[in-house]
């Protein structure tokens, strides 16, 4: 198997995003190391899609919401007018439901439209169409779990896998997402950082909902509290039926911010919750409140879906290097699929050339370490 340049550790969208950036260069050795999964900015996913053969990127904008005079909708107003994004006001309500007539938005919500390339992905197909490409660009797939990371001397580290696998790298970049916490290797397993368990629920619909449906952009609206959610729960956020593994649509509804005593602290407690169905009452209001919004939607039936995201004190990912030849690129903040094929470019770049390649600061993404406390 020779030494590689680079292993990249975690196949999730941060670490498929970094494989293909990596292996752009063909004279590096690249290797991505992670379990496949169950059977990024706009300009780049239009890029890849095609190139990979597989849609993930679907450009039909985002709607957001916010109650009428508050601080929310203030402040997102005044960021899109100094970052001069272009959006849609929708200040006129009839506008609003024309534009959209399944929809039945509350009078008190001022709702805008972020019209320019923004829209949702579909993770699955991201993750696999980032993988495709990097194979075609030469980099190594290893559908495998890493267990023990080793630094056998200043200039090679060696990985060991579930499957009894050595692999040997000049330099290691983990993107390990919440596991980082959880799994023994040592580089990574300090990071200052919380996991939190969430509920989501899915509401199947048949193709030709979907296809009524097809203009509907993911909806965030902002508001505490909303129909007796957990205190800490910030809004809701609905997503436009997109088709899972199972070949079915399905619509999914969750909410923004955590749910009452949602952190898990050790890798049982994350398996647990997996294996679960979640709280039942929060996939009930949920379901409750899509309904509203969406009167006239036919559900063939309900489920719950369960997932574990993780945080950083700044609210921001970790993209820093341990070492010099140690890089780590996690901690999605619940935002992992809006932001991971940047943060991918940028660690890729970091790991291999030691570079900084933003105009943003690079301070704001330095790592913390619970000992540094």
């Amino acid at each position: 198997m020779g030494t590689y340049d680079l292993c990249i550790i975690g196949a999730g969208m941060f670490g498929s995003s970094a494989a293909r950036h990596a292996s752009t260069d063909p004279s590096l050795r690249v290797c991505l190391v992670g379990p496949n999964e169950p059977t990024i900015s706009a300009q780049d996913t239009l890029i890849l899609s095609p190139f990979a053969g597989i849609q993930f990127y679907h450009p039909v904008g985002t709607l957001l919401g916010a109650l009428k005079g508050s601080l929310y909708l203030q402040n997102w107003l005044t960021d899109l007018e100094t970052a001069k994004v272009p959006f849609v006001d929708f200040t006129n309500e009839d506008t609003l439901k024309k534009r959209y007539t399944f929809l039945q938005l509350d009078d008190c919500y001022h709702f805008f439209l972020d019209d320019n390339g923004a829209g949702y992905i579909n993770p699955r197909s991201f993750v696999e169409a980032q993988k495709k490409v990097a194979e075609l660009q030469g980099c190594d797939i290893l559908n495998d779990v890493v267990n023990e990371v080793v630094e056998k001397s200043s200039r090679v580290h060696e990985i060991v896998t579930e499957k009894k696998k050595v692999i040997r790298a000049r330099r290691l970049l983990f993107c390990t997402g919440a596991f980082t916490k959880f799994k023994n290797l040592h580089p990574v397993k300090n990071l200052k950082m919380s996991v939190h368990k969430e509920t989501a629920a899915l509401l199947q619909v048949s193709e030709p909902e979907q296809r009524r449906l097809s203009s509907m952009p993911p909806i965030m609206i902002y508001k505490k509290e909303i129909e007796g959610m957990p205190s800490t729960t910030t809004g809701v956020y609905i997503m436009p039926p997109i088709q899972y593994p199972d070949k079915k649509y399905y619509l999914k509804v969750g909410p923004m911010g955590h749910q009452k005593n949602s952190e898990v602290t050790t890798l049982e407690e994350v398996k647990k919750w997996y294996s679960n169905t979640g709280d039942s009452e929060v996939i009930d209001k949920l379901s409750k409140l899509v309904k509203r919004i969406i009167p006239d939607l036919k559900v063939s039936r309900m489920q719950s879906k369960t997932r574990i995201t993780c945080d950083s004190p700044t609210r921001l990912p970790y993209i820093d290097r341990i070492t010099p030849t140690v890089a780590v690129a996690a901690v999605g903040n619940g935002l992992g699929a809006t932001i991971c094929d940047e943060v991918g470019r940028l660690a890729a770049c970091l790991s291999v050339t030691g570079k900084w390649d933003s105009e943003l600061p690079k301070s704001l993404f330095e790592i913390i370490f619970e000992k540094d406390d």
